[in-house]
C-alpha cells in the first residue's frame, strides 16, 4: 500500500476483492490504496474495469445485489463491513451521485429538504438552512435562490446536477461520490459542476469516477487507475499524468488503447 505523507487518510482500501456471484464474474482484484481527507480522488479508466463497482462497496451499495467481498475498507480506522456497521449511517457518511441527474417530482426546495425530511427533520428553520447551505455548497444558489418553488425538472441538464449534488450534501456526508456526473453535460455546465468540486473539497472528501481522462487531468488531487478490475497505477495526479510509473498507464492516458 502507498501512504500519503503527511496527509490524513480517510478510507483506507486492503486487497479489496468482489465477485458477482450471479455469474461469478469477479470485477475487483487486490484493490490497495488509500484515500485522503479533502482531496479529489479520481478513479479513471477503460469501461469494465470496476470503477462504478468500488463507489458502490465504499457505501454498501453493493450489499443490494449477490456479490461475495474479501478484505477490508476503513472508514476512520472503522471497518464497514464489520457486523455492527449500520449500513443507512455509513451511505449517509458516504454519499453518492450518479451519472444521470434524477431531481424528484417536487419543487426544487423539497428537493433538498426530502431526505431531511425523512429522516425525520421538521423543524421549518433548520430546513431552510439546509436548502441555502447545500444549494450554496453546489454552487447553484445564485441561480435558484428566486424560484425555489419552481418544479425542479425544469432546471438545466446542468443545473439538475448540481441540484442532486446538493440533495447529497443537505445530509451531511464526510464523503461525496460521484460516477461520471458530467457525461451527459456540456462543457459550460462540466465546468461549473467541476469549479463547485473544487470548492466541495475544502469540506468533504470527493471521490470521483470522471466522464473523461481529460477531465482526470484537470481535477485529480490524487489518480487510480484501473483496468480489468485491477489497480494499475495510484498517485497525485499532477505526477501520474506527468510521469507514469506504469507502461499500462502511459498506453492509455496517451491515446495508445482505450
Amino acid at each position: 500500500m502507498v501512504n500519503i505523507a503527511k496527509t490524513e487518510t480517510k478510507i483506507s482500501i486492503d486487497h479489496l476483492y468482489v465477485r458477482y456471484e450471479d455469474d461469478g464474474t469477479e470485477s475487483l482484484r487486490d484493490i490497495h490504496f488509500d484515500i485522503p481527507i479533502h482531496a479529489i480522488t479520481a478513479l479513471f479508466g477503460p469501461a469494465g474495469g470496476g470503477k462504478s463497482t468500488l463507489l458502490r462497496t465504499l457505501n454498501r451499495l453493493n450489499d443490494m445485489v449477490d456479490v461475495s467481498t474479501r478484505g477490508s475498507v476503513l472508514l476512520d480506522g472503522v471497518d464497514i463491513f464489520s457486523s455492527n456497521i449500520d449500513v443507512v449511517t455509513l451511505r449517509r457518511r458516504v454519499g453518492i451521485v450518479f451519472a444521470q441527474p434524477i431531481p424528484l417530482p417536487f419543487s426544487i426546495s423539497r428537493n433538498i429538504r426530502y431526505g431531511l425530511e425523512l429522516a425525520g427533520e421538521n423543524r421549518r428553520s433548520r430546513l431552510d438552512d439546509a436548502v441555502e447551505r447545500s444549494l450554496r455548497a453546489a454552487a447553484l444558489w445564485d441561480e435558484v435562490k428566486d424560484r425555489l418553488g419552481d418544479p425542479a425538472i425544469a432546471l438545466s441538464g446542468g443545473q439538475q446536477q448540481r441540484l442532486c449534488i446538493a440533495r447529497v450534501l443537505a445530509l451531511e456526508p464526510e464523503v461525496l461520490m460521484l460516477d461520471e456526473p458530467t457525461s451527459g453535460l456540456d462543457p459550460i455546465s462540466t465546468a461549473k459542476v467541476e469549479a463547485s468540486l473544487q470548492l466541495l473539497k475544502q469540506d468533504y472528501t470527493v471521490i470521483i469516477a470522471p466522464s473523461s481522462i481529460q477531465q482526470t487531468a484537470r481535477i485529480a488531487d490524487w489518480a487510480a487507475f484501473m483496468l480489468q478490475g485491477e489497480l494499475v497505477e495510484w498517485n497525485r495526479g499532477e505526477d501520474l499524468f506527468s510521469a507514469p510509473r506504469n507502461k499500462k498507464t502511459e498506453d492509455y492516458i496517451t491515446g495508445r488503447f482505450g
